[in-house]
């Protein structure tokens, strides 16, 4: 691959193409998505929707220690008593639960998904298009177990890592999930979460974010919604270096329903941004959005909401809420409401 694809490279896109020169197993697709990301490059201050969170300047200094097989020893998850069905995704690589497999539950690793058309401009999505290897696949069937779903983000001392989760709640199904983002050590983890909540499905998402506070971290979960299907979605972050967590759901029939809470609990130069962009495509939904952050000391907690109605969405029900509380002269809370009415 040519170095021409990188103007004036710093040492970390440097490293990404050789990492992605070095794959054996690159798609084509894969290979015209880490062009495309090479054209866009990280966000930057310069991008609206990203001047409060600076991937490139974040990533421009960044000089980790490239070690993703030293794992060292994974404690047990602060949610074990729970008895969830636990995933690992550990630097990049997936570890699947042992034992039997559940009724009405199927998952494996599986082919990356190619694209995804509302994350093209997205360049670290594009980038993770590029060079994740395997994805993790999970069904929901309606007689599925009621025992939550632990998926476990663990990076530890690797430069980077990408990893892709595609779930499928299927008609009717009902599904607990749980994520945590852990880790130590100055690493970049990107995570692309693509799912689909059937008609009348029940998706209920706790993400939890507290990693080590040198940690970069990228995660985004995108949702198709169907007709009387309710997305759920509590998140709590502590922050890192730079964190930012992006929900994009798209409600396409009658009767969907998205409920997204966030708070961030903030100290030191912690950074959180909480980033959301909810589509009513359809008549007669609902959305309500709910974001608190705390920050103290040099911490930044970023909030960015926007609810788009398109024109057939008639009978729309949404609303949004967003509070902030500093408890430093140095502490900083940025938040961008937006809706877009075309109905």
């Amino acid at each position: 691959m040519s170095e021409a694809l990188f103007n004036n490279p710093t040492p970390f896109e440097v490293d990404l193409q050789a990492a992605f020169a070095g794959r054996a197993k690159a798609t084509g697709a894969q290979a015209a998505a880490f062009e495309r990301f090479a054209k866009l490059g990280f966000p930057n201050r310069r991008l609206e929707g990203w001047k409060w969170s600076d991937f490139n300047g974040a990533l421009r200094g960044l000089t980790p220690a490239n070690d993703a097989e030293a794992r060292g020893h994974i404690a047990a998850s602060e949610f074990a008593a729970l008895n969830p069905l636990e995933f690992r995704i550990i630097n990049g690589r997936i570890e699947l639960p042992q034992g039997e497999l559940p009724d009405g539950l199927r998952y494996g690793v599986i082919d990356p998904v190619a694209a995804i058309p509302e994350l093209e401009r997205h360049a670290i999505a594009t980038l993770n298009v590029a060079m994740t290897r395997k994805a993790l696949g999970i069904e929901i069937g309606e007689d599925a177990p009621d025992r939550p779903i632990l998926i476990r983000h663990i990076n530890t001392h690797a430069a980077f890592a990408f990893a892709q989760t595609m779930m499928r709640v299927s008609v009717n199904a009902r599904v607990r999930l749980i994520e945590t983002y852990e880790g130590e050590g100055s690493g970049f983890y990107s995570h692309l979460f693509h799912m689909v909540v059937r008609d009348g499905a029940q998706f209920h998402r706790t993400v939890v974010h507290q990693t080590g506070a040198d940690q970069i971290v990228n995660a985004v979960c995108a949702a198709k919604v169907d007709a009387d299907a309710a997305f759920n979605q509590t998140s709590l972050s502590m922050g890192s270096r730079l964190s930012r967590h992006e929900t994009i759901v798209h409600l396409w029939a009658q009767g969907g329903s998205a409920e997204i809470n966030s708070a961030a609990l903030l100290c030191d130069d912690r950074h959180s941004d909480f980033t959301t962009h909810v589509v009513h495509r359809a008549a007669h939904c609902r959305t309500r959005q709910i974001h608190k952050g705390v920050a103290r000391d040099r911490a930044r907690n970023i909030f960015q909401g926007k609810f788009k109605v398109e024109r057939d969405a008639q009978k729309t029900d949404a609303k949004m809420t967003a509070n902030a509380l500093l408890l430093s002269d140095t502490a900083e809370a940025n938040h961008k409401p937006e809706l877009e009415i075309y109905a």
